[in-house]
């Protein structure tokens, strides 16, 4: 599968590295960066399109710019990619009714396209879409594997990672805890942890991203140890 990556900086990069550690080995992996100053609206995306986008499969958005997700139903027409996934981790990136407008323009070339709130929230059962559940069982909603020797974490396996990389590390860092203390431990090693999710309050979860995707680290050690 080639994934095309739209970034916009060190965070995206940081994903797209993260994927081809981590990632199948035939993943192909190829990064898109958009530098020039975007305008708030455009009457024409194609005018700030990059020279040279290479083809794909599937594109990503990781803009941090609503500009960028107005770029990217020709990004994807140029890429020649068969589905798309836009992650919202923060709100002025990407608007609800600047959602909508990308998913119709999708639709009207037969692109699928999901929109997770955080891109940790991202699950296999999002989309029928082969390409976007090829993806989701190795990035997205997190899952670890705790092994326990005298009530302290031993040893970690990360089944699926959140995208941005943060499992890998929350994992490593929980070995050696104590396993009332590793819960909550998460929690806090995943703030350390650099997140691209806004620390500003969602009006649809009434708390902040950053937090929401706190959450779901915690209950993948919640779930790791009651098996």
């Amino acid at each position: 599968m080639k994934i095309l990556a739209i970034v916009q900086g060190n965070y995206g990069m940081r994903m797209a590295e993260t994927w081809r550690k981590h990632g199948p080995a035939q993943w192909e992996i190829e990064t898109l960066e958009i530098t020039s100053s975007l305008p708030t609206m455009m009457e024409d995306p194609s005018e700030f399109l990059p020279k040279d986008i290479p083809k794909a499969d599937l594109v990503i958005s990781l803009g941090e710019h609503p500009g960028v997700a107005e770029l990217l139903p020709e990004i994807v027409k140029a890429a020649g990619a068969r589905a798309a996934i836009a992650p919202v981790d923060n709100r002025a990136w990407l608007p609800p009714g600047l959602a909508k407008q990308v998913e119709k323009d999708l639709q009207k070339m037969g692109v699928p396209i999901v929109f997770p709130v955080t891109f940790c929230a991202l699950k296999e059962g999002d989309s029928d879409n082969p390409l976007i559940q090829e993806f989701a069982r190795h990035f997205g909603y997190p899952e670890v594997e705790i092994g326990i020797e005298a009530e302290r974490v031993k040893e970690t396996r990360v089944i699926r990672s959140a995208p941005c990389g943060s499992t890998y590390f929350v994992a490593e860092e929980l070995k050696g805890t104590k396993i009332q203390d590793a819960e909550e431990k998460s929690g806090i090693l995943h703030h350390n942890y650099p997140c691209l999710a806004t620390m500003n309050v969602d009006w649809q979860f009434h708390d902040t991203l950053m937090h929401r995707a706190g959450y779901f680290t915690k209950q993948a050690v919640h779930r790791a140890l009651k098996k």
